[in-house]
C-alpha cells in the first residue's frame, strides 16, 4: 500500500520534519521516531556502497548531527519536476509537494520494529537521514516512491526511518557510529549490522546493493583489494581511506589518509588536502570528539595549502568547533574570515547563513551574510529558503513567511519549498497568535 507523507512539522517542532495523511489502509512514514533500543548491539562495518567526498561541503553539512536538532544544507533543492506525480495516493511526489512513498514504514519504537522482525523472520532496513539533506529527500521522492522498490523492501525487511536530530535518534547516530546522511543499515533483526551504504542511488542500484549485502558481499574488500593491486594508485589508496572514515574504523582511516598526506606532499594531486579534511572531520571532530585538536588540524591544512578548496571551507568547521566550546564570537568570525575570503561567492554567504542557522549560532550575522548574497543573486532560491529559517530563528515570522515564497516563486516545481510554505505559514500565524500574550518571540525562534 503507498504511503502519503506531507513532510510538515507539528506545531511543536522548530524544524519540519515528515508528517503524513495516511493513504487508505496503509502505515504512515515518520520522520520523528523515538528510538528506544538498547544500546550496545555490535556492528559489522561491510561498507557496500561508500562514495568519496564529491564536495567536503556537502558532505560535512550532511555528515556531522548539530547539538540542536535540523541543519539544512547549503546545496540547492532538487525540483520535483523529475518525479512524475501520479494520482493521489500512488506512490510518487503529489501536486501540492506531499510524498506518497511505496515503502511500508514500521510505526513504532525501534525495539518494536526489532521484536517485528524478528517474528516475521527479517532483517531490519534503517534510513537514517534528516529534513535538510538533499540526498535524503532524493530518496524520499525519486526511489522510496518507486514500487519495486517497495516490494522489495516490504518482502525481505522491516523498514525504519530514524531521524537522526530529534526524539532519540542522535542515540541511534552514536551506537551505530552514522558518519553521513543519508546512511542505510541492514540489521539483524537483534541489531547487528551487516551491511550499510551512504548516499543515495538509482532504484536499481539500491536493490543491487542490497541484494549484495543479503549474499556477503564487501566493497571494503575490494576497495582494499585495489590498493593491494596497485599500492602506488594514490586515489586508490585515498578512496579507502576515506571509505574507512565513513564506516567509523578510525584505526585504518588515520593510516590510509596518513599515507595519501605523506604522498602528496605539495598537494600537486589534490588528494593530500582532502585526506587531511577528512582527518579533522571525520576521524577527530566526529570520532574523537576532540574540537580543539579538529580547529588545530583545520588550521594546519590552511597554513599548508591556503589555496586549496579544502581550506576555504575550514573556516566554516573552525566556526562550527568554536561554537561548540561556547567561543561563538570567534565562531562567527572564522565565518566573516570565510567570506570576505571571496566577496563576491554567493556559496560563501550562503554557507554562512546555513550555519547561523543549523548551529542556532548568532542569527543575525548569519542573516546579513545571507542578505549580501541575494543582493548579488536575487534568484537563488536557497538563499531566500535560509533567510527565511533565520528569520524564524529572529521571530519574525511574517518575514519568514514573504522569504520561502520568494523561493516557492522561484523554483515552483519544488516540493520541498511547497511543503515549506504550508509550514512557515502556519508557524507564522502560532506566532502572531502568542504575540499579544508574551509579545514578540525572542532569538531562539518558536
Amino acid at each position: 500500500m503507498p504511503v502519503q507523507r506531507d513532510t510538515t512539522p507539528t506545531s511543536e517542532m522548530i524544524y519540519p520534519h515528515p508528517r503524513s495523511r495516511p493513504a487508505a489502509a496503509s502505515h504512515v512514514r515518520r520522520c520523528g521516531t523515538r528510538l528506544r533500543g538498547s544500546p550496545g548491539a555490535g556492528s559489522v562495518f561491510a561498507v557496500h556502497r561508500l562514495t568519496p567526498l564529491i564536495a567536503l561541503a556537502l558532505l560535512v553539512a550532511c555528515s556531522q548531527p548539530p547539538p540542536a536538532p535540523g541543519q539544512p544544507a547549503g546545496a540547492p533543492v532538487p525540483a520535483a519536476s523529475s518525479v512524475a506525480p501520479g494520482p493521489k495516493d500512488s506512490p510518487g511526489v503529489q501536486a501540492d509537494g506531499e510524498v506518497v512513498s511505496a515503502v511500508q514504514w514500521f510505526e513504532g519504537s525501534f525495539e518494536e520494529a526489532q521484536a517485528a522482525a524478528k517474528a516475521a523472520g527479517k532483517r531490519l532496513f534503517v534510513d537514517v537521514g534528516a529534513y535538510w539533506c538533499p540526498p535524503c529527500r532524493k530518496l524520499d521522492e525519486e526511489v522510496f516512491t518507486q514500487r519495486e522498490v517497495g516490494e522489495a523492501l516490504g518482502r525481505d525487511y522491516v523498514a525504519v526511518h530514524i531521524d537522526a536530530e530529534k526524539g532519540e535518534g542522535p542515540d541511534f547516530v552514536t551506537r551505530y557510529r552514522v558518519q553521513a546522511y543519508p546512511t542505510l543499515l541492514v540489521l539483524e533483526a537483534g541489531g547487528l549490522e551487516q551491511g550499510r551504504l551512504v548516499d543515495a542511488m538509482a532504484p536499481a542500484e539500491l536493490l543491487a546493493a542490497l541484494g549484495e549485502i543479503a549474499r556477503g558481499g564487501n566493497v571494503l574488500a575490494a576497495l582494499e583489494a585495489a590498493v593491494q593491486a596497485g599500492p602506488d594508485d594514490l586515489e586508490a589508496r585515498y578512496r579507502l581511506g576515506n571509505a574507512y572514515a565513513l564506516a567509523a574504523r578510525r584505526a585504518e582511516a588515520e593510516a590510509e589518509l596518513g599515507k595519501v598526506i605523506a604522498s602528496d606532499p605539495d598537494n600537486a594531486r589534490g588528494l593530500a588536502s582532502r585526506a587531511m579534511a577528512d582527518r579533522a572531520a571525520f576521524l577527530v571532530a566526529k570520532q574523537d570528539g576532540d574540537p580543539e585538536r579538529a580547529i588545530a588540524l583545520y588550521r594546519e591544512l590552511q597554513q599548508k595549502f591556503p589555496t586549496a578548496k579544502e581550506s576555504l571551507r575550514a573556516y566554516r568547521q573552525i566556526g562550527r568547533e568554536l561554537h561548540k566550546l561556547g567561543r561563538d564570537d570567534e565562531a562567527v568570525a572564522s565565518l566573516e574570515a570565510m567570506v570576505t575570503a571571496e566577496p563576491g561567492n554567493v556559496d560563501l554567504k550562503s554557507a554562512f547563513g546555513w550555519f547561523s542557522f543549523r548551529e542556532r549560532c548568532r542569527p543575525e550575522a548569519g542573516l546579513k551574510a545571507v542578505d549580501a548574497g541575494i543582493a548579488l543573486d536575487p534568484q537563488n532560491a536557497d538563499l531566500h529558503y535560509v533567510r527565511a529559517e533565520l528569520r524564524h530563528q529572529l521571530g519574525d515570522g511574517a518575514g519568514a513567511l514573504d522569504s520561502i515564497r520568494e523561493a516557492a516563486e522561484i523554483e515552483p516545481e519544488s516540493a520541498f519549498y511547497k511543503r515549506q510554505v504550508r509550514r512557515f505559514t502556519r508557524l507564522a500565524a502560532e506566532q502572531a497568535a502568542l504575540r499579544p500574550a508574551s509579545g514578540p518571540a525572542g532569538k531562539g525562534g518558536a
